[in-house]
């Protein structure tokens, strides 16, 4: 019997780190679990795990490559701007990166990761080498997807038309001639629209679904909800009629496409038309940030959600929550057993009270 693992976790958003150089808590940082990440790699490297071959797949959305305030007009990504955005990162999660460091000293263990719409810069080479120089040469990265033994992993944002991007021509020349990243419609909408907001509305992109804040905030809360929306609209115009001929283009979409992309079981419907119409018996996507494991017909879908906060807007989950969702891959039952878990860390028995 084989002793291995692999473990699936997506959607962490590294960004710059908790605090600005001058102290200051940074509003636009979404992982806040170094240590938490830290102790769930030390689980699953010792005690029963300790002789095991042990994979990590890091299933895209994996850092913030979307950092708007470097760039030039706040939407044209260059390689050497990724590469700054990336450098950042890494100052600002030394610990996450030194346990992943650690991790792949160890020479069966592996590191794979799965490139989001959100980490599209890795597809620079340059960017791939630098995270490789800091962590491992032995780290794989694979554009969209990852398949074995019966299971297919994908990020998921190919299946969103606003998020989706060609992996081949992930750079195009802009209307000046630079070679820059083709970002999809919704990095625009990040960078342009969510990211300059976040400082007075922090929550901004943690809410799913979109469409049912909407709809509460037209009831409960009209002027606001009004302002937000006429700005969504004001934003699809400029980048509809903008003078690049690239950006009207990834804008020449409707209102039902946008509101298609908002629905969270969409993806839920794509990985079940996989397992239906493939001889894949699991499929585990991110994305959607919302964690979930369906059985059909003797095959199993799993999405690992996200390590960062969400405001869920369903009756059945309302709320802000939390979940350090992934999926546990062990080779130790045959067939290969995949299964959902949520980690919370290795508690304290006891610690010294001061008064």
């Amino acid at each position: 019997m084989k002793k291995a693992i692999k473990l699936v976790v997506s959607d962490l958003h590294l960004g710059r780190g908790p605090t600005f150089d001058d102290g200051v808590k940074n509003p636009y940082e979404d992982f806040w679990f170094d240590e938490s990440f830290a102790e769930f790699i030390e689980y699953y490297t010792a005690g029963q795990y300790r002789d095991f071959n042990v994979e990590l797949i890091i299933n895209g959305d994996f850092v913030n490559l979307l950092q708007p305030d470097i760039l030039i007009d706040g939407v044209t990504i260059t390689e050497p701007d990724s590469m700054l955005m990336l450098q950042r990162v890494l100052n600002g999660h030394a610990v996450f990166f030194e346990t992943l460091k650690q991790f792949m000293n160890q020479p069966e263990h592996q590191l794979s990761f799965i490139i989001g719409n959100h980490d599209q810069g890795f597809l620079w080479y340059s960017i791939e080498a630098l995270l490789k120089s800091e962590i491992s040469e032995r780290i794989m990265f694979y554009p969209r997807s990852r398949s074995f033994d019966g299971i297919y992993i994908e990020h998921g944002n190919h299946y969103d038309m606003l998020n989706g991007f060609d992996v081949k021509e992930y750079s195009e020349k802009d209307f000046e001639g630079r070679r820059v990243l083709n970002i999809p419609w919704g990095s625009y909408f990040v960078m342009t629209f969510i990211y300059p907001r976040k400082k007075k509305i922090p929550y901004l992109d943690k809410i799913k679904p979109l469409r049912k804040y909407i709809r509460w905030g037209l009831l409960f809360d009209t002027v606001n909800t009004l302002k937000i929306v006429s700005r969504m609209v004001l934003f699809y115009f400029r980048n509809r009629f903008h003078r690049d001929p690239q950006r009207r283009k990834k804008f020449s979409i409707n209102i039902e496409h946008i509101m298609e992309s908002l629905r969270l079981n969409s993806l839920t419907e794509v990985a079940i038309s996989i397992l239906r119409h493939t001889n894949y018996r699991v499929v585990i996507f991110g994305h959607s940030h919302k964690a979930m494991h369906i059985e059909l017909e003797g095959k199993e879908y799993i999405n690992t959600g996200t390590w960062t906060e969400m405001i869920n807007m369903n009756i059945e989950n309302l709320g802000r929550h939390t979940r350090l969702n992934y999926a546990l891959i062990d080779y130790r039952v045959n067939p290969v057993g995949v299964t959902l878990r949520e980690w919370h860390g290795k508690h304290k028995i006891e610690e010294v009270s001061s008064f």
